[in-house]
């Protein structure tokens, strides 16, 4: 994605593997060490264990570009390709040498010995370099020479670099540069590594490494204490995640370069022949990718800011009452949304809001409309159906619902980790238009969100004169629920224990009425 139109890494590797049988290339590890998700490449090898995928790049749970959970570590590859898709998504910005290496000592490089690739293509992409405005990361030319330098022990030194992103042509300049002198010189350049991981880098490689244990032996031990011990202090980025979302997912929207990245490529041939430049041209090609990007007006994320900082002020005024009618009836698993974390059953955390302020009250109600479960299965519950309401009313149907008093800003925050959306927050999905014309309307689908599940917002009427809005599916989705084209199905047993802490904690129910309340909802046909 970005800005890039043809994937050359992934094209390359499928061309070693389909078209070269001659040449013995077997398997391939593809390493993305751009600051973006390789979302494309992992696509194309989803179900190939002929290529271990591996990506690091920030992540943010899903709001750093490209916006969405593709990057998450629970992506690991379906059916033959299980365990061959390897993901490290940063929690924050500012991730630097220490970072990185000890993402390559303790998951990349144990892994790679254990596939033992024929050959290593790497998406060389320096947009995580010290410098760069985009990627926001500390990668040193010094740490980009040591991650190559532990690459090249494997595969008899067989290795392709693919120049891909970087938008600072100082900093990419000398990444390369120490690049070359490690395949040219077969060492890094000179420097040390003084600093330490943050902790939340320790925590994602802890996740990672719990995440492959069953599929790679050298993961199965718990690092120790002593090394995860070893942290530096919290990145100024935590403490203002949205904001650097808001900034990097806007200003990427904002470029829209449709532009073509000319790839130069270096490979390191077999034994002790020297090394060649595939292109001749590469000052020209690097220039191609560099010129039109040095002409954009670098003040449009500032303007973004502002005019996020301005509607979020605006709608932090008004209080609505978010009607939950699933999971996020328990209080704890909805804190999720406001303050960020997980709770148990959850199978990843989310950021929460840009206001972690919690609701100014809480309280229950039923109304007249259907309760169901769909779907095949979710990135945070795993396998299993999760709850819709049917956006119609029916006073044939009874459905149980807590209600939290929040703002407005509030709402459109939980919509966009809802839908995990790239909408990019420069303004809000839902606004204080949407919100008046709601009472008339009583559904709005929201066109930002339409990738996701519950992108329809639905009116419910009011309490204590503050409006009751809830989200859930379209009708037109209803309508694939019938149909077929869409599944119906049971939820898992951890998302069953979350709607039952909600309705047993509300009071609503004690446990065994929860759960006979959960089971009629899945058995009756829509």
């Amino acid at each position: 994605m970005g800005f890039c139109l043809y994937n050359n890494v992934a094209i390359a590797a499928s061309f070693l593997l389909n078209q070269r049988a001659e040449l013995g290339i077997k398997k391939i590890l593809i390493v993305d060490w751009d600051v973006h998700h390789g979302n494309g490449t992992q696509k194309m090898f989803w179900n190939d264990p002929r290529v271990l995928f591996f990506s690091v790049h920030r992540h943010e749970f899903g709001s750093f570009y490209p916006c969405n959970d593709d990057g998450f570590y629970t992506m690991i590859g379906e059916g033959p390709g299980t365990g061959y898709n390897i993901n490290v998504p940063w929690e924050n910005g500012q991730c630097g040498d220490a970072d990185y290496l000890a993402v390559w000592d303790h998951i990349l490089v144990p892994v790679a010995n254990e596939f033992d690739p024929d050959i290593i293509i790497v998406s060389a992409g320096f947009d995580a370099a010290v410098g760069d405005p985009l990627g926001g990361c500390r990668v040193t030319p010094y740490g980009y020479s040591t991650m190559l330098k532990k690459l090249i022990d494997f595969a008899q030194g067989k290795i392709v670099l693919a120049l891909e992103g970087g938008y600072n042509l100082d900093s990419m300049a000398n990444s390369v540069l120490a690049c070359m002198k490690v395949l040219l010189e077969d060492k890094p350049i000179t420097g040390s590594l003084e600093a330490y991981p943050f902790e939340s880098t320790w925590r994602v490689i802890k996740a990672v490494r719990k995440k492959l244990s069953a599929f790679w032996t050298t993961l199965i031990d718990e690092l120790p204490i002593k090394l995860t011990s070893q942290k530096a202090p919290p990145s100024v980025m935590d403490s203002k995640r949205t904001i650097g979302h808001v900034e990097l997912c806007a200003g990427l929207y904002l470029l829209g370069v449709d532009h073509l990245e000319r790839q130069t490529k270096v490979l390191l041939c077999e034994d002790d022949e020297v090394p060649h430049n595939v292109s001749e041209n590469i000052v020209e090609a690097i220039q191609d990718v560099i010129e039109p990007l040095s002409k954009l007006n670098v003040e449009v994320g500032h303007d973004q800011l502002v005019a996020a900082s301005f509607w979020r002020s605006e709608l932090s005024k008004i209080d609505i009452w978010y009607a939950t009618f699933g999971s996020n009836m328990w209080k704890s698993r909805f804190l999720c949304y406001i303050e960020g974390g997980q709770v148990e059953g959850m199978k990843r955390p989310f950021s929460g809001s840009m206001d972690k302020t919690l609701p100014k009250d809480t309280l229950w109600k039923t109304f007249p409309h259907r309760l169901f479960f769909g779907r095949e299965s979710t990135l945070t519950w795993g396998p299993g159906g999760v709850a819709f309401l049917h956006p119609e009313s029916n006073t044939q149907d009874k459905t149980y619902m807590c209600l939290y008093r929040i703002t407005l800003e509030q709402f459109n925050d939980v919509l966009l980790q809802e839908n995990v959306s790239s909408h990019d927050r420069s303004s809000p999905v839902f606004d204080l238009a949407a919100l008046n014309s709601s009472a008339n309307e009583k559904s709005i689908s929201l066109e930002a969100l339409k990738r996701g599940w519950y992108h329809n917002v639905v009116y419910l009427g009011k309490e204590h004169d503050i409006p009751i809005l809830t989200m859930t599916c379209p009708l037109s989705d209803i309508e694939n629920f019938k149909s077929g084209t869409l599944p119906l199905r049971a939820p898992c047993k951890e998302y069953v224990n979350a709607l039952v802490k909600g309705l047993v904690e509300g009071k609503q129910f004690l446990e065994e009425e929860a759960v006979a309340y959960i089971q009629e909802a899945s058995n009756n046909p829509l």
